[in-house]
Parts: C-alpha cells; structure tokens; sequence
C-alpha cells in the first residue's frame, strides 16, 4: 500500500488498516527495522487499575456519569500521558 511521508516523518496509516487492527487517536504503534524495511506494530495497552486512580475526579460534581463523559474522560487521560512521552 503507498503512503506519503509528511513533514516530522509522519505518516497515515489508511483507514482501512487502522480499522482492521483497532488503531485508534492517541493509540501507540513500535517501529521496528527490519533487514529489508521497516514494520509498524500496534502496541497492546495493559493499563493497571492503579494508574487509572482519580482519572474521572474533575468529573466528580457530575450527577450521572454518562458512557460519553466517561469516553471523554479516558480519552484525556490516555492521550495526555501519551503526549508526555517523545522519541
């Protein structure tokens, strides 16, 4: 499948793909270099219960917490801590 290499090296990985092996925002691929290229893997997320400890607690004055803040609220914690890490 051609791709195009974007500026900072990024590249898009096709829909169709990030479908098939559930790559979602915020998710985390290795890059691995082979002899003759290189291979992007998705990254299996084993997030201990105590790492997720007061991840809803801005939401705490919520009467009902709903799926969608809930989804939100993981989204930001997961995609934040994702963001504090460079290569």
């Amino acid at each position: 499948m051609l791709a195009k290499v974007f500026n900072k090296g990024q590249v898009v990985i096709p829909a169709r793909l990030r479908k098939k092996y559930k790559i979602n925002i915020g998710d985390r691929v290795n890059i691995i270099e082979e002899r003759d290229g290189i291979k992007i893997v998705p990254v299996e997320v084993n997030t201990e219960v105590k790492a997720l400890a007061g991840m809803f607690s801005k939401y705490a004055k919520v009467k009902k917490l709903t799926e969608e803040i809930i989804n939100q609220a993981t989204a930001e914690y997961l995609v934040g801590s994702a963001k504090d890490e460079v290569y």
